[in-house]
């Protein structure tokens, strides 16, 4: 949510960081729920994953040659249609096998792809945050 609320008050002075910030603040995404995840009440650990690191884990799928742009495309709309609170690789490779819009091998090699290799946006974005804040004290 850092990202988002800094792309609203960087006008105001409020500086922002990183990859997620830079896509708020050139309108490339606009909903609060592309970072949003749902956690574990008792560990806080996310059991969802957020809508910026399903978008960059498929665009490096893509990148691979694991799935095509359009399959990108159409997987992606997918995970915008599921609440936040309900989007994981698996449901969303699913519902796409389902639809018959991914093969069965397509669908077990880019699940593999994404268990194996998600791209994690938010955490890169946390870590650039953390080595700006350390800059700004020396």
């Amino acid at each position: 949510m850092g990202a988002l609320r800094a792309s609203e008050m960087d006008r105001h002075g409020m500086i922002g960081v990183g990859k997620i910030y830079e896509w708020y603040r050139d309108g490339v995404i606009e909903d609060d729920d592309e970072v949003a995840v749902a956690t574990n009440p008792d560990t806080y650990e996310s059991i969802s994953a957020p809508l910026v690191n399903i978008r960059c884990t498929f665009l490096s799928a893509m990148d691979e040659g694991i799935i095509t742009s359009v399959q990108e495309a159409l997987l992606l709309d997918i995970a915008k249609a599921t609440h936040y609170s309900l989007r994981s690789y698996y449901g969303i490779i699913k519902s796409a096998r389902d639809k018959g819009m991914l093969d069965e091998q397509t669908a077990v090699c880019l699940l593999g792809f994404c268990r194996d290799t998600e791209v994690d946006i938010k955490r890169k974005d946390a870590l650039a945050v953390l080595s700006r804040i350390k800059e700004l004290n020396l």
